[in-house]
């Protein structure tokens, strides 16, 4: 697969990486471009302040995970949520209560693990879980009976925390929470989950000694990796056109963040999304959809105005478009696309543009001269600068030597032999050696020597002797030195 560009999406499949992602070329019309203005639920979410309800949660965790009519499985979290506060065993301590949580989630609704299964939807008609999905459950559950949660992000995880100690979010008394294992709480201190969760998940605990290895995230962060796996599955399948509106969706949610993890595990979604939507502006441009490929550039640049990398697209789209056409030899239908897309590059690559297109032009005529005018005009485009440019001084040359020479030829057969003469001398002159036209010379030298010998022959034997003798001085004037020219002035002369 070619690789266009390197993403970090999200846990995918419970692990971060960088992913190389490749914007197929998408074979349908314009209409099937990617949506990239974001749901608006998206912006309601980004919006919300926390400390957020369990209810602000699941309302949220539901529509990342695609669920739009949300009332059934509102019910069912609801119905999980007072089962847990209304528990008679359900402990009075934090710490005591968020393990009573972790328990309570896998022992009603957590059933299978399996990689790639990020949605909290599914996990409740199904009991299939990953580390996202089941971090997410436990956060809204434990937010349900008065827990400060939080989470954590790590080169290949997530996992939720709890705050056991006194103020909100201290660190005092940070508990991590494993919630793909129902030993996970606090699993620093348990054998069983070191066990466990290696056969279960594939993946190593972080401790929490190992600050570079993992880094805390919000409870809107957390959530926002459940799109994050979605936008990543999508592409793995190679829908892109699916992915794009998801990851707006996720620029959108993340916007207007009061505090911003940074983490090298927690890319600026936003610019991952500018990525994705230029990327997939080139490869319609690498599939020869070049009209197409404009127009969805005009779209994102009402997104992204004055881009630089948009305006460069543009013209490459441009001139690869013009360029096809001229491989194709359709030199008049690039001149027009050209001129009809004249105000979408710059008046450099316009003059290149156009550069080649007369160069193209030029090949063509080159290979075709029928007269003096064709060969004229020729010359005219070959005189060019940005055209001599493109072709390159050997090349110009070369190609200026051979109109030079077929117009000598022309001028011979449409204004005489003399006219001939005079042109290639003229030439010469100019240019210095030619070798074809200096043979070309020659042989007009001696056509028209034998022309003018035929004239004069003409003449002697009508018996116009002194006008003949006047006739061949004059030519001796035009080829001095001719010996044909020269044979005839001794018989004329008598010498």
């Amino acid at each position: 697969m070619r690789k266009i560009a390197l993403f970090i999406f999200g846990v995918l499949l419970c692990v971060f990486q960088r992913e190389a992602v490749q914007l197929a070329a998408q074979s349908a019309p314009a209409a099937a471009f990617p949506d990239f203005e974001p749901d608006p639920m998206s912006l309601y979410y980004a919006r919300m302040r926390p400390p957020y309800s369990w209810r602000d949660l699941s309302g949220m965790a539901l529509w990342a995970s695609g669920v739009r009519n949300q009332d059934a499985y509102m019910s069912r979290i609801a119905d999980a949520a007072r089962t847990l506060q209304n528990a008679p065993d359900l402990p009075a301590g934090a710490r005591q209560r968020g393990e009573y949580a972790l328990g309570f989630m896998h022992g009603n609704y957590l059933t299978r693990y399996e990689e790639n299964q990020t949605a909290v939807s599914v996990l409740l008609d199904t009991g299939a879980f990953n580390c996202v999905s089941s971090a997410v459950f436990y956060t809204i559950l434990a937010v349900a009976v008065d827990l400060d949660v939080g989470a954590v992000i790590t080169r290949d995880h997530a996992f939720a925390t709890v705050n056991a100690g006194g103020g909100a979010h201290s660190g005092a008394a940070l508990i991590d929470v494993e919630t793909t294992n129902r030993y996970g709480f606090d699993p620093g201190t348990k054998t069983e989950f070191r066990d466990e969760f290696g056969r279960l998940t594939g993946y190593a605990y972080t401790d929490q000694q190992n600050y570079r290895d993992r880094a805390p995230i919000s409870q809107l962060e957390l959530v926002s990796l459940i799109l994050a796996n979605r936008i990543s599955r999508l592409e793995k399948q190679g829908r892109y056109t699916a992915a794009i509106p998801l990851m707006a969706d996720s620029a959108a949610l993340l916007s207007m963040r009061a505090e911003k993890t940074s983490s090298p595990f927690f890319t600026d979604h936003e610019e991952n999304l500018k990525i994705s939507l230029v990327n997939f502006g080139k490869d319609l441009e690498r599939a020869g959809k070049y009209d197409d490929a404009l127009l969805y550039i005009a779209t994102l640049q009402s997104r992204y105005p004055g881009d630089p990398e948009l305006d460069e697209l543009t013209g490459i789209t441009v001139h690869n478009a013009v360029a096809t056409r001229l491989r194709q030899n359709r030199t008049a239908e690039a001149r027009d696309y050209l001129v009809a897309h004249k105000q979408l590059v710059s008046q450099k690559q316009f003059a290149a543009l156009n550069a080649q297109i007369r160069a193209n032009e030029l090949a063509a005529l080159v290979n075709s001269l029928k007269t003096q005018a064709d060969a004229e005009y020729a010359l005219s485009l070959l005189n060019d600068q940005d055209v001599a440019s493109f072709i390159g001084e050997k090349k110009s040359v070369e190609i200026r030597n051979a109109i030079l020479n077929q117009e000598a030829i022309f001028i011979s057969r449409e204004r005489g032999l003399a006219a001939a003469i005079q042109f290639t001398e003229t030439v010469l002159a100019t240019y210095g050696r030619i070798p074809t036209l200096e043979r070309n010379l020659d042989v007009f030298r001696g056509n028209y020597a034998s022309e003018l010998h035929n004239n004069f022959v003409s003449l002697w034997n009508s018996g116009r002797t002194n006008e003949a003798r006047a006739f061949l001085r004059d030519a001796l004037k035009r080829l001095p030195n001719n010996r044909l020219l020269l044979n005839d002035l001794r018989i004329a002369e008598g010498w």
